[in-house]
């Protein structure tokens, strides 16, 4: 049934609180049932029927007017801000989840105290290991090298330098003492005359030619003692003989000297 207004007659919309034509404000009637309910009711209390009133949605939350939802960036949408810039390009800086690029500093080299030591200490131990070795194996590190350069070493024929010969007569010996400039053997020959006769030793000590002694520069030999005593009072004449490496031997000249008394 067609709602009109009380005052004026006039047609009215359900739900229509306020006449179009008079202003005069509606009492709705439930079609159905035709009670009075109060404007603005969407359902008859008595029936139930829909009475078509009630406040019409007007735009808001989430709405703009004529019920376009507003586009307005929310939940799953992104705006520019934190990790973007304006037109959707991602800012270009650190963030969550990324840092700058980090690595360890290079080590540096710590100087050592120690090292100029180390250095002068092998250097030292180079020389005198090459030192010992030359004097153990002189003649035989250049006759390698030698054979290595493709010639033929040179031949020792050279005789050892005798110096210094001295004799210290006592009772019944005496001691005869010289020197050479290389290693070499010693031995002497005595008598009462030139033609000598005797040797002490025997045989030449500290020999180096036959490989057993490395020889002695500074020389000593006892002539007489206990064994074979000198006689007292007695000029001798004797010579001293060395013998080097390669078998040159080198003999002083006449030399005498005159034994001890028991008296003196």
């Amino acid at each position: 049934m067609q709602q009109r207004c009380p005052n004026c007659g006039s047609p009215v919309a359900p739900g229509q609180r306020f006449c179009g034509v008079c202003g005069a404000q509606m009492s709705l009637a439930c079609p159905q049932c035709r009670i009075t309910v109060s404007p603005g009711t969407r359902f008859c209390p008595n029936c139930g029927a829909s009475l078509g009133g009630g406040p019409q949605p007007q735009p808001g939350w989430g709405q703009q007017p004529g019920g376009m939802p507003q586009q307005q960036p929310g939940w799953g949408q992104q705006q520019p801000g934190w990790g973007q810039q304006p037109g959707g390009m991602p800012q270009q800086q650190p963030g969550w989840g990324q840092q700058p690029a980090w690595a360890p500093p290079a080590p540096r080299a710590q100087p050592s105290s120690a090292r100029p030591f180390l250095v002068i200490l092998l250097v030292v131990l180079l020389i005198g290991l090459g030192g010992l070795v030359y004097w153990q194996f002189g003649d035989e590190v250049k006759g390698f090298l030698a054979s290595a350069g493709g010639t033929t070493p040179a031949t020792d024929t050279t005789p050892p330098t005798i110096s210094t010969v001295k004799a210290t007569p006592h009772i019944a010996s005496a001691i005869i003492t010289w020197k050479t400039n290389e290693p070499a053997s010693s031995q002497v020959e005595y008598g009462l005359n030139t033609t000598y006769g005797s040797a002490a030793p025997a045989q030449p000590q500290n020999d180096p030619s036959t490989g057993q002694s490395l020889g002695v520069v500074d020389h000593s030999v006892t002539l007489g003692g206990t064994s074979s005593p000198l006689q007292q009072g007695t000029t001798y004449h004797y010579r001293v003989k060395s013998k080097d490496k390669a078998g040159n031997e080198a003999v002083s000249g006449d030399n005498t000297f005159t034994t001890l008394t028991a008296e003196e």
